[in-house]
């Protein structure tokens, strides 16, 4: 396993390590597809991609068409390793979210019939949306967390119409969304005009500085960054720069597909060098709709059999965080590219 590692950590530039593989393996007892093995194993997809090639090359699995399956080798050197299956159990009434939406049922029915007509996620900016399940209980844990009633909530990219949900629930005082893509804006917009709701959309690219008139105005933002370092940097310190002050609230996901636990250790000190504190990560609250570009992204490209995803597989870990005195406000240009890096896949 040492030789495997050491090679997909050079191919690929991304952290590797023996649980990787370990979790490849078992990913590979309960499955052959390779996006749900993404989804089990929790790797980064270039590297999972890389390891599978690499156990293949070593003869443990075998790439049949559009599956991914164990040799009589493979299986041998599981059971030498005692390699468990995976895991996943959640709960059929909350999918693991642990927030219920009871009161959101008419504001869910509605928002799906919004959500019929939305623009359509695109590649150039790295969009892919939720399940509209998703979008409502994200406006539900905020209501959980006390941090959208009669408040204002600022949303930074919106392919997920959050805002819209957070409209329909009536419980902001005023939703403002900054967003880079002109149709998003507009649909916003006419929605809001629409229904009455007390949101606006403005085109904004999250690559400049944060405008004086969003400056310390808001209790709370949400948004949904791409993965780069630069990425999370700019979406999360744009969000807390929109913050009053101290004490308020943030929200944005990240995954496990294109970020490593490396990734997630930049994040977390990055986090607390701002003096913000993590009040809540939830496992998979956020689950994504298969994109129609798939077929062009980076993704399927190096995917060692090429088969579109069946199912759900994309998945993101709910982040709430809040601010405390003395926290810093980074509202400075972008430095890099915010799309790519050696881990991003979606693009």
């Amino acid at each position: 396993m040492e030789a495997i590692r050491k090679t997909v950590s050079e191919k690929t530039k991304v952290p590797v390590y023996d649980a990787d593989i370990r979790r490849i393996l078992s990913a590979l007892q309960i499955t052959e597809d390779f996006w749900e093995i993404i989804f089990y194993s929790e790797v980064p997809i270039p590297a999972a991609s890389e390891i599978l090639k690499e156990l293949n090359k070593n003869g443990y699995i075998e790439f049949k068409e559009e599956s991914i399956v164990f040799t009589n080798k493979g299986k041998d050197l599981v059971k030498e390793l005692e390699i468990p299956k995976p895991y996943y159990k959640k709960c059929p009434h909350c999918q693991g979210r642990g927030i219920s939406l009871e009161d959101f049922e008419d504001v869910l029915k509605e928002f799906k019939k919004i959500a019929e007509n939305r623009p359509e996620a695109i590649q150039q900016y790295d969009q892919g949306y939720v399940l509209p399940e998703v979008t409502v209980s994200r406006v539900a844990l905020m209501a959980n967390k006390m941090d959208i009633q009669n408040k204002k909530l600022l949303v930074i990219g919106d392919d997920d119409l959050t805002s819209i949900a957070a409209g329909l629930s009536g419980l902001p005082k005023d939703v403002v969304v900054l967003e880079i893509d002109e149709r998003l804006v507009n649909f916003i917009n006419n929605v809001a005009k629409e229904y009455g709701l007390n949101v606006s959309a403005e085109i904004y690219d999250i690559r400049d500085p944060l405008p004086e008139r969003h400056y310390a105005k808001y209790d709370t933002f949400i948004t949904d960054p791409s993965e780069t370092k630069e990425a999370l940097r700019l979406f999360i310190s744009r969000g807390i720069s929109g913050l009053r002050g101290p004490r308020c609230a943030g929200y944005f996901g990240i995954t496990r597909a294109e970020a490593s636990l490396e990734k997630w250790y930049y994040l977390q000190r990055m986090l607390l060098d701002m003096r913000v504190v993590i009040t809540d990560m939830i496992h998979n609250f956020n689950v994504y709709v298969n994109w129609g570009y798939v077929e062009k992204t980076r993704a399927m490209q190096i995917a060692p059999v090429k088969r579109s995803p069946k199912r759900e597989w994309y998945t993101s870990t709910m982040y709430r965080i809040e601010t405390l005195e003395g926290f810093v406000r980074y509202n400075e240009p972008a430095k890099e590219d915010i799309y790519e890096d050696e881990e991003s896949s979606t693009v």
